[in-house]
């Protein structure tokens, strides 16, 4: 007679392979809130099955799309695309008042300007939230690494088409301002000596 364990493990592959052959691999839902990257509400959307049974329908932002469930969420979409409206003239005037904005971050450097880390989106959202303005480390986008003494240029993108452009300077602290300028007059020293 066959070892139990084993007789399990074969059995549990069997059921588990049925399973696989039976469950679909999309699964058409429809959307009860707006998910980024897939879709608004009252959208109709394919969707992976596991994306669904783990994310979506636990999460109640999706449910089958049947007529009954159409008709409840299509007053709710209404009253949603009027919010979104409202958002999105309040997002164009965030971009009109961010036109020549500009942050000014001291951090730590050492004598040729490297940063000991860089700045993060982050870093520039909590300025500009100081300074008054409602903007996400997700709404920042670097040009790169910021891990320099140096002039950047950062875009604020609210929208796809909602872009401003925000200028960062990255200046030294006192402590390092002192030793990159003992560095420069080191450097400098040397050569006037030997001219």
């Amino acid at each position: 007679m066959p070892d139990k364990s084993v007789r399990h493990s074969r059995n549990y592959r069997s059921t588990q392979k049925e399973f696989e052959e039976t469950m679909p691999h999309t699964m058409k839902l429809l959307l009860k809130e707006s998910v980024k990257h897939v879709g608004k509400v009252g959208d109709v959307v394919e969707v992976s099955a596991g994306f669904a049974r783990n994310f979506l329908l636990p999460q109640d932002l999706a449910v089958k799309p049947t007529p009954g469930n159409m008709k409840k969420i299509e007053a709710r979409r209404q009253e949603i695309e009027r919010m979104e409206r409202e958002k999105r003239s309040e997002q164009e005037a965030l971009i009109k008042q961010l036109e020549g904005v500009e942050v000014t971050l001291e951090r730590r450097a050492n004598e040729q300007g490297h940063l000991f880390g860089s700045v993060t989106a982050t870093d520039i959202s909590k300025s500009l939230q100081a300074q008054g303005f409602n903007i996400n480390p997700d709404d920042v986008n670097l040009p790169g690494r910021l891990d320099r003494i140096e002039k950047y240029t950062v875009k604020v993108k609210l929208a796809e088409d909602l872009v401003s452009d925000v200028k960062v300077w990255v200046a030294p602290d006192a402590e390092s301002k002192a030793s990159i300028e003992a560095a420069q007059k080191a450097a400098a020293t040397p050569a006037a000596e030997n001219a």
